[in-house]
C-alpha cells in the first residue's frame, strides 16, 4: 500500500511530461513549422519512447498496488491509453494533422475520466437536502461539526430482553457492547479497503481525485453515513451497493482513522 502514492506521483509526472512534449509538437505541426518539428522530433525521439514506456510501466505498477478493488472506469482509461499512445506517436511521425487532433482530444477525454471518475464525464449530483451545517457543500468530503444528538449512545441495558433482572441486563449489555463494535469495525475496515481506499488511501490521507483527508474531518457518524450513502462532488454514493448496516460500519471505521 505504501508504494501506491509513489507510483501515483511518478505516473502523473511522466504523463504530464509526455503531454507537454506532444502538445508542443502538435502546435508546430498544426502551424506548419515542419522544419522545427523535424528538428525537435530528432532530438527527443529517445525521450518520447522512454516516456511512453514509463507511462505504461507506472500505470501497471499503479494497478498492482492500488488499494481495494479497481473501478471499471480505470480499466477503460487504461485501455484508451494503450490505444491512444501508439496512435499518437504514429500520427506525429506521419505528420497527420487530423490524427494528431483526434489523439489530443482522446487524451483530454481520458483526463476528464480521471478527474470525474465517470465515463460520462459527469460528477455525482449533489443530493436534495444536502445543506446546512451537517452537510456543507463543497469539493470532496464535506465538513460538519459533530452534534451530541447525532452520536448519542443507546442505553442497551434499557433495551435488553424482558424478563431479565437489572444485573443480568447490564451483563448482557456489556457483553454485547464488547463484541459487536469490534466485529462491526472489522467489517467496516474490510469494506473501506475495498470501496474507499482507492481515493482515500488505507490510512484516509491519500487524497486522490479530491478525496478529503479523513483524519482531519470533523464529520460525525451521521454525517459520514449520509456522505457514504449519497456521495457529494466526485465522491459517489454507495446506497445501491451497500446495505444500511454496511454503510454505517464504513462510517464508524472511518472515525478511527486519526
Amino acid at each position: 500500500m505504501a508504494a501506491f502514492p509513489f507510483f501515483l506521483r511518478l505516473h502523473l509526472v511522466v504523463v504530464l511530461a509526455f503531454l507537454l512534449f506532444y502538445l508542443l509538437k502538435a502546435g508546430l505541426l498544426l502551424s506548419g513549422r515542419l522544419d522545427m518539428l523535424r528538428t525537435l522530433r530528432a532530438r527527443t525521439r529517445i525521450v518520447d519512447s522512454g516516456l511512453g514506456l514509463l507511462i505504461l510501466a507506472s500505470g501497471g505498477a499503479l494497478l498492482a498496488t492500488l488499494p481495494g478493488s479497481v473501478p471499471g472506469w480505470v480499466w477503460v482509461k487504461l485501455g484508451l491509453v494503450l490505444v491512444l499512445l501508439p496512435l499518437a506517436i504514429a500520427a506525429m511521425r506521419r505528420q497527420q494533422k487530423l490524427g494528431v487532433v483526434l489523439t489530443l482530444l482522446g487524451f483530454v477525454y481520458v483526463y476528464g475520466v480521471s478527474e470525474t471518475g465517470s465515463l460520462a464525464l459527469q460528477k455525482p449530483a449533489v443530493p436534495d437536502g444536502a445543506t446546512g451545517p451537517a452537510y456543507a457543500s463543497g469539493p470532496g468530503l464535506a465538513e460538519a461539526t459533530a452534534t451530541p444528538e447525532a452520536d448519542a449512545p443507546v442505553d442497551t441495558a434499557a433495551h435488553a430482553a424482558p424478563g431479565l433482572s437489572a444485573a443480568e441486563a447490564a451483563t448482557l449489555a456489556a457483553a454485547t457492547e464488547a463484541t459487536e463494535p469490534a466485529e462491526a469495525l472489522a467489517a467496516g475496515k474490510t469494506l473501506f479497503l475495498q470501496r474507499c481506499a482507492v481515493c482515500h488511501g488505507p490510512d484516509g490521507k491519500l487524497g486522490l481525485n479530491g478525496a478529503h483527508d479523513l483524519t482531519k474531518s470533523n464529520l460525525n457518524t451521521a454525517g459520514r453515513v449520509y456522505m457514504v450513502t449519497n456521495g457529494l462532488g466526485k465522491m459517489p454514493g454507495f446506497k445501491d451497493q451497500l446495505t444500511e448496516e454496511q454503510i454505517r460500519q464504513v462510517a464508524e471505521y472511518s472515525l478511527t482513522l486519526k
